[in-house]
Formats: C-alpha cells, structure tokens, sequence
C-alpha cells in the first residue's frame, strides 16, 4: 500500500497509468476510449458500436484545434450525437493526464496560434449530476459504489467462468454482491466472495 498526501491528483484505479495508457492513442489522448472504457467497465453500460459508415474521430494532425473542439464537431452528426454526449463527458474528465499518464494541465496543440489552451475537464454523468475535475468526478463515482461492485463481479466472474453470464447467474451475483458488501465491497473480498461461490465451485 502506498501512502499518497491529501493534495495527490493520483490515486484509485483511474488514476494508475497502466489504464489511462490502455485508454490512450498511443500518444494522444483519447476520451473516447476513456468514456468507453469507464461507461462499460465501472458504470456497466455498455456503449453501442458506431454506426456503419461513421468515421471515427481521429486526431487533428494539423494540431490546430483541441479534442474537446473535434468532438464537439463529431457530435453535430445527429447519428452520433445520442452516444457521444454519454460517453464523451466520462473520459474528458481524465484530460488532464496524457496518453502516458502523466499530469498536464494545457493541451498541446503543436500549430496553434498562442499559448497551449487550458483543459477543461468539466462535464456530467448521463443522469445529470455535473463535475469539474476529475476529483468531483471520483466522488460521484463513490457515490455509486454499488453499481460499481455490481459491473466489477459481473465482469470479474465472466473473467473467471470463461464464459457469458446468463439470467441463470443472477441468483449467485447477488449472493457475491452480499457477501463483499459486508466489507465494504473491498477487491480482495470480492475476489474471495467469487472464488469461493457456487458460480466457481459447481461451475
């Protein structure tokens, strides 16, 4: 365990840079990724693939316009507006680390005219509660600890079983969400409460 001071802008899963990397374009960030990644893997809702014939959004190699200003211009597509204002928010909360992790707090765009602009990390989760930094977004996350332990086993035990859950499977998540919400949904009793189910043993 390490200990980090009160003011530390890491901290948490999503602050490690092995994920913001995994989350990244190689070296450019990519908020896209990052939302999906958040939207899936912590708030288990799954963003639908793009639409056939959508391009995707790629990086303004000109470097004359920040990622928050092409996303903006990709979400004028009405077919991609519905899917980018869930998703976009969630990963520009992280804009201010680099594709390596690294803290910034301007976006470098190499052609630009001026200094560098500032990052503006502010958004909302798709129920409208709002945000201004990544920090503020980490407290609402906290405030769904639930939901988030639900996705982690879900995930963890598809991980595990090698397999799809199926409705059959409900009765035994729940039974692990019980179980680790006892400890306050720690990973390592989570971890214990899934090996130790009938989902593992009778599997």
């Amino acid at each position: 365990k390490v200990a980090l001071p009160a003011d530390s802008l890491r901290g948490g899963l999503l602050g490690q840079a092995a994920i913001l990397k995994l989350t990244a374009n190689g070296t450019t960030t990519s908020p896209v990724k990052r939302g999906v990644w958040i939207a899936d893997r912590l708030l288990d809702s799954p963003a639908p693939p793009p639409p056939s014939g959508i391009s995707a959004v790629d990086p303004d190699t000109r470097g004359t316009t920040t990622i928050r200003e092409q996303l903006a211009k990709h979400r004028s597509d009405p077919s991609c507006a519905a899917c980018h204002a869930k998703i976009d928010p969630l990963g520009l909360a992280w804009d201010n680390y680099d594709a390596i992790g690294q803290w910034r707090t301007h976006e470098k765009v190499a052609a630009g005219v001026g200094a560098d602009p500032l990052i503006n990390p502010a958004g909302a989760l798709p129920d409208g509660r709002s945000f201004k930094d990544a920090v503020e977004f980490k407290k609402l996350l906290l405030a769904d600890r639930e939901k988030i332990a639900h996705a982690f086993i879900e995930h963890l035990s598809t991980y595990a079983l090698r397999r799809v859950l199926t409705f059959d499977d409900q009765a035994e998540l729940k039974a692990i969400e019980v179980e680790a919400k006892k400890s306050g949904y720690r990973v390592k009793d989570i971890v214990r409460a899934v090996a130790l189910s009938d989902l593992m043993r009778k599997r």
